[in-house]
């Protein structure tokens, strides 16, 4: 059980609006800051808001004792938490009272602010409007049904309203507290519209995957007893990470949050269809009507689902008498032993017809997926063959195809047709033919003095050489003596030399006499 000093810790810690230094005012009746502090009254109005609906999606404040609606159908009782719904009245008062600062005294301005912003929106209204929350046309008659105790205030402030207590006739205007807030009001409930949102957004990602009839289709009490299972929809990360709220349990939707999350689904999501028994999800195209095949499923999924559970608790009754027998022969009681036995007998006989049962609806289960399959198969193939006729129908079929064809074909030996006479008879015909005999000639003659240019090159390479050899044999000698001639030795140097250079030369013309002209044409 949460209590109110762990309320205000978590608003101080969640909010940025809380702090404990801001407390003071946010607890004070700051009503009259509307006219001299406009931006104090929306700093304060906007925490206080963000901060009832944190407090109502972590499941931090109590539900309504009684919430039910007489004139309908739909029920709204018997949670001790809601998390989608807000209970008004003394009983949020209580639950928001501080040892330090008493009640929040301006908290009836917060409600009837958030009521015009649609941060709330009462539940009556809600459930049983027919037209879009989203419809702003439609706020006109959401007006007219609004908690008196919402508006008394506002009204009061505009002059509108001037209500007194009978015995305090004559005195001021009695707007106070503890009257908005009191017992007679204490069952009013409003949505909040801000975690409906995130419930729907986690429910579409929660069934985003869902192919098969037996994934989309619910009973309205299958539904129910599906998506209530603890952290179902809200699990403890979406609902609230502070550390008051790390050692809870995973939030359970009530009955209530349950009827407000499925009235938004269907009228003001479209992502279901809802007929007040089955519950359908809607896909891509989908019309939204619930058919016979879809009644049949959601019977038969509710029967899946209650036998499973019926099969798993006589397993856990067969076992616990089976030791319940065992511990009776241990006391050696015997009349409590065969007891024990009988009973479990008869367990394991209904457990048997169960699983027999279960066994042929899951086979039933399975044809009928089977068959959505083929449908689906079908259609898809059915969608096929219409596009292809549609695309045949664009390209004219086989004959079209084959005109076409036939056109591109003639135009193409059109064009070759008239490329072979542009090349054949044309003026230019004569000015392309070539002599091949002067080609032969110009390459001969190219041939001949590439090698003279060869020879050239290596008379003078033969003559740097024989001047290396000669100094390298000078060197190896040694120095020449004083007596001899160094003119005469330069001079044979240099007569050496030119005898090498004229052999060279002689040798490369006997050797370009020698080659025929036939060789060299070739």
């Amino acid at each position: 059980m949460t209590t109110n000093a762990q309320r205000i810790q978590f608003l101080v810690a969640q909010e940025d609006g809380f702090n404990r230094s801001r407390l003071p005012a946010l607890y004070s009746d700051f009503r009259g800051l509307k006219t001299t502090n406009p931006e104090g009254y929306a700093a304060n109005i906007g925490a206080w808001r963000r901060g009832l609906a944190s407090l109502v999606r972590s499941g931090m404040l109590p539900a309504a004792a009684s919430a039910s609606s007489s004139s309908s159908k739909i029920m709204t009782s018997s949670a001790s938490t809601n998390f989608l719904a807000l209970t008004t009245g003394s009983t949020l008062l209580d639950a928001l009272q501080s040892d330090r600062y008493g009640r929040p005294l301006a908290l009836d301005a917060v409600i009837s602010e958030a009521v015009q912003a649609r941060d709330l929106l009462p539940l009556e209204k809600f459930l049983h409007a027919k037209e879009s929350i989203y419809n702003y046309r439609s706020w006109s008659a959401w007006a007219v049904g609004l908690p008196w105790n919402a508006l008394s205030w506002g009204l009061h402030q505009l002059g509108v309203v001037e209500e007194r207590e009978p015995e305090q006739a004559g005195n001021s205007p009695v707007f106070s507290i503890p009257q908005i807030f009191d017992s007679r009001t204490a069952s009013n409930q409003v949505v909040v519209l801000a975690n409906v949102e995130a419930a729907a957004a986690a429910f579409a990602a929660k069934t985003a995957d869902a192919q098969s009839p037996f994934e989309r289709v619910w009973s309205v009490a299958h539904f129910k007893r599906f998506f209530s299972r603890p952290g179902a929809i809200i699990g403890v990360e979406e609902s609230t990470h502070s550390p008051e709220s790390a050692a809870m349990q995973q939030p359970r939707l009530s009955d209530m949050d349950l009827n407000i999350l499925l009235v938004f689904l269907a009228r003001d999501k479209n992502l279901i269809s809802y007929d007040g028994h089955i519950v359908k999800l809607r896909g891509a195209g989908d019309t939204g009507m619930i058919t016979e095949e879809d009644r049949a499923v959601a019977q038969l999924r509710e029967l899946i689902d209650s036998l499973t559970h019926q099969t798993s608790m006589l397993s856990r009754r067969i076992d616990d008498l089976n030791t319940a027998a065992r511990e009776a022969v241990l006391r050696k009681n015997r009349v409590a032993a065969l007891a024990a036995l009988k009973s479990k007998k008869q367990a394991e006989a209904a457990l048997t017809t169960r699983f027999t049962t279960l066994a042929q609806l899951e086979a039933t289960a399975t044809k009928i997926e089977q068959a959505a399959g083929q449908v689906h198969i079908l259609q898809a193939m059915g969608a096929s063959a219409d596009a292809l006729k549609s695309l045949h129908a664009q390209v004219g079929g086989v004959e079209g195809v084959e005109g076409v064809v036939d056109r591109l074909r003639d135009q193409m030996d059109a064009a070759d047709e008239i490329n072979r006479i542009l090349v054949e008879g044309g003026p230019t015909a004569a000015a392309l033919a070539v002599d091949e005999g002067e080609i032969d000639d110009e390459l001969a003659a190219l041939e001949i003095e590439e090698q003279r240019n060869a020879g050239s090159a290596g008379a003078q390479e033969g003559q740097e050489s024989a001047a290396e050899e000669t100094r390298k044999r000078l060197e190896a000698a040694g120095t020449v003596p004083d007596h001899m001639n160094k003119d005469k030795v330069l001079q044979d140097v240099q007569q050496a030399l030119e005898e090498e250079t004229v052999k060279s030369m002689h040798n490369l013309s006997l050797n370009s006499k020698d080659q025929p002209p036939t060789e060299l044409a070739g």
